[in-house]
């Protein structure tokens, strides 16, 4: 079996958009979100990125995982360890009472972690897997929850491998990051809706949340 990870950062307004999408093939995602950015606003050329009101819209996110993004979406690395634990410590409290479940995810914002910041948050709460930013494109399995590098950050980039992570006989894992408002800038939601399709006709991918990595056989994993 190969597993394929929608996985959505900063819990935008155009999340709604991608939602609808992924309810037509039934396909359930993590969306890594910040809750101390409510109805933040910041602008894209001339696009207003606007960030949700989580406690307004939580029930779109009813069919998929909550995963900590950090409460404001800082560079972490440049923070101190305190600072660092109340960025994650504080987003997971809200999330999980927003959404009444636990949050065992988290992805860093930006692209950028070091092993400090990794060694500091995976002691918060109920971390049990991080999510780097860092590309690795052999499709396979992280032999360390706490470091989960990804396979893709662009739409472009994620169709042109699907084929190879399709047809080769020892992939296992493709994680495809991306923002919904990417989307909207580029006008582009049919190549999403296109990925999905050739997902969902895919018997061999099965797709799943970012937490349920946790869940599979550690013998496939290492």
């Amino acid at each position: 079996m190969k597993y394929f990870i929608f996985s959505i950062d900063d819990g935008t307004i155009y999340d709604k958009k991608v939602i609808e999408i992924f309810s037509k093939y039934n396909i359930r995602a993590s969306f890594n979100l910040n809750s101390g950015l409510t109805n933040y606003v910041w602008y894209l050329n001339d696009l207003a990125i606007k960030r949700l009101n989580l406690e307004e819209n939580k029930s779109i996110y009813n069919n998929h995982e909550i995963a900590s993004h950090s409460l404001t979406h800082p560079h972490l690395t440049q923070c101190s360890g305190e600072h660092i634990v109340y960025e994650v410590g504080q987003d997971i409290t809200n999330l999980e009472r927003i959404f009444s479940r636990k949050v065992t995810t988290f992805a860093f914002p930006f692209e950028d972690f070091d092993d400090r910041c990794i060694d500091t948050i995976k002691y918060i709460k109920n971390i049990q897997i991080i999510r780097l930013s860092e590309i690795d494109d052999s499709f396979a399995f992280p032999s360390d929850l706490y470091h989960v590098k990804i396979t893709s950050l662009g739409i472009d980039d994620a169709l042109n491998k699907l084929d190879r992570f399709i047809n080769s006989k020892n992939a296992k894992l493709f994680t495809f990051v991306f923002h919904s408002y990417d989307f909207e800038v580029n006008n582009n939601y049919n190549k999403l809706e296109l990925l999905c399709q050739k997902i969902s006709k895919e018997k061999s991918i099965k797709i799943i949340t970012m937490s349920e990595l946790s869940k599979i056989k550690i013998q496939e994993i290492i």
